[in-house]
């Protein structure tokens, strides 16, 4: 006798738009939200790299944790585990959080995933498009990167008639 199981998905849409200001930290602090959304991730105080509309109360040192989290936190970790480039799922915005009942068809979600040698319980997951990825992480992610590369010393010299050689 043959036995075959179908596994079922239960999908629920939830959430609702968001204003995120127009500032590098603050769509990496909106990345990051997104993420503890999707993963069960507690560590470094992260619920405050997660509070967006307060970018601005963060100090210089907060503003490279953020980005030093982001890099951690990288959409490569996430991508076909909790994270699904998904237009159709997105309907007419740019990322949209599904809980997960029981497991349907062939979409693919897993329980949890690994980040930095931990697991980590996958809770939801986010479907995005491909400009929502480039707005909240590839974009403002570059920019930093830029902000945050070791300035390379100069050959000039700031006193007058000095010569460095």
């Amino acid at each position: 006798m043959a036995y075959y199981q179908k596994n079922e998905y239960d999908f629920r849409r939830y959430g609702n738009s968001v204003n995120v200001p127009n500032n590098d930290i603050a769509r990496c602090m909106y990345y990051l939200n997104c993420v503890c959304h999707t993963i069960e991730y507690n560590e470094n105080n992260i619920q405050r790299y997660c509070n967006y509309e307060n970018w601005r109360q963060l100090s210089d040192a907060e503003d490279y944790l953020v980005f030093v989290l982001c890099l951690t936190l990288s959409p490569d970790e996430f991508e076909d585990k909790c994270f699904v480039e998904s237009p159709e799922l997105c309907g007419s915005s740019s990322n949209a959080f599904y809980e997960v009942g029981q497991i349907k068809h062939s979409l693919l979600a897993v329980q949890s995933v690994v980040i930095a040698g931990r697991t980590r319980h996958v809770n939801k997951i986010m479907a995005y498009t491909q400009s929502w990825m480039k707005s909240y992480y590839y974009e403002p992610m570059s920019r930093l990167v830029a902000r945050y590369r070791p300035q390379q010393p100069s050959t000039s010299s700031s006193a007058p008639g000095c010569v460095i050689s």
